[in-house]
C-alpha cells in the first residue's frame, strides 16, 4: 500500500514538472573529436509560449539528437535544428511551421545567449534553432521570438568549430541529412543528446546597451557628486585658508604694542655711561 502511495506521487511529481511553464534542457555538444561539452538552456514560456511548446515537443522526441551545428558565425549566431536523418526531417516537414508568437507576456530580445526559432517570414518557424553569439536587436522586429536562454555553456559555444561559416546549405541537409555533412564538412560540431532536467532558474542578463547606459549615467552621478564634494569642502576650508588656518594678520598699532611688550620684563635697566 505505501509503495503503492509513493508511485502515485511520483507520477504526480512528474505531471506536475511536465505541466511547468518553465523548463531546463541540457544538450551535449561533441565540439571536436575529443571533447564534449554541457550545455543548459532555460525556456520561459511566458516569453514565446507556442514557440516554447514546440520546443519541448522535440526535445523530448529526440529530434536534436545528432543535429550539426552547421551555422557557425562568429560574433552572430549559431544555427542548428536539422536532422541528420531524413526521414525523420521530412516528417516534421509535413507537420509544418508553428504560427508567429503575438500574445507575449513577458517579451525579450535577441540578446547575448538568448535562444530563438530561425524564421524567414510570417509563420514559418519549423526546427531550426538560434542562439545569439551578441546582442543582434536588429532580429527584434524580424520575427525571432526568444523563448528561452543559455544558462551555461555560452563559452563552449564560441569554442565549436566556425571554420565553414555559411557554405553548408539547409536545402541540401534535407536532400542528403548526415552523409552531406560527413563528407563535406567533417568538422562540424553536433548534439549527442537533448535532455530536460530539473530546473535551472536564468541569471540576471543585461544586453549591453542598457549596460553602457547604465556604466554611462554611474560615470555622470559619480562626476555629479565629485563636483558637489568639492564645493562643500571649498565653502568650509575656504574661510580657513583665508585666515591662514587661524592666524589673523596683525592690525595697524599693534606693531607699537608689541615693541613695548618686548622691554616689559623684569631685567634691571642699564646704568648709563
Amino acid at each position: 500500500m505505501r509503495r503503492t502511495r509513493v508511485g502515485a506521487a511520483g507520477l504526480a511529481l512528474l505531471a506536475t514538472m511536465a505541466a511547468a511553464d518553465d523548463y531546463t534542457v541540457q544538450f551535449v555538444i561533441q565540439v571536436d573529436e575529443t571533447r564534449r561539452e554541457d550545455v543548459l538552456i532555460t525556456v520561459r514560456e511566458a516569453k514565446a509560449p507556442i514557440g516554447a511548446q514546440r520546443f519541448r515537443e522535440l526535445v523530448n522526441t529526440g529530434f536534436y539528437d545528432g543535429c550539426a551545428l552547421y551555422r557557425v558565425v562568429p560574433g552572430f549566431i549559431v544555427q542548428f535544428g536539422l536532422s541528420s536523418n531524413v526521414s525523420v526531417q521530412r516528417h516534421w516537414d509535413a507537420i509544418g511551421p508553428i504560427r508567429d508568437d503575438t500574445l507575449i507576456e513577458y517579451p525579450d530580445w535577441n540578446i547575448r545567449g538568448s535562444v530563438a526559432f530561425f524564421t524567414s517570414g510570417p509563420s514559418s518557424r519549423e526546427t531550426e534553432v538560434i542562439i545569439n553569439y551578441d546582442d543582434n536587436h536588429q532580429l527584434d522586429d524580424k520575427g525571432f521570438a526568444p523563448f528561452g536562454r543559455v544558462v551555461k555553456g555560452m563559452p563552449a559555444l564560441s569554442t565549436i568549430y566556425s571554420g565553414y561559416r555559411e557554405r553548408p546549405l539547409a536545402s541540401t541537409i534535407r536532400l542528403r541529412g548526415g552523409a552531406y555533412m560527413q563528407s563535406e564538412f567533417p568538422r562540424l560540431s553536433y548534439i549527442v543528446s537533448a535532455r530536460q532536467v530539473a530546473f535551472v532558474e536564468e541569471p540576471l542578463v543585461l544586453s549591453k546597451n542598457f549596460t553602457g547606459l547604465l556604466i554611462t549615467g554611474g560615470m555622470v552621478f559619480a562626476a555629479i557628486l565629485c563636483c558637489a564634494c568639492t564645493r562643500a569642502a571649498s565653502r568650509r576650508l575656504g574661510p580657513l585658508i583665508a585666515k591662514g588656518q587661524g592666524y589673523s594678520k596683525p592690525r595697524r598699532g599693534d606693531s607699537a604694542v608689541l615693541a613695548a611688550e618686548d622691554y616689559d620684563d623684569d631685567s634691571p635697566p642699564t646704568s648709563p655711561k
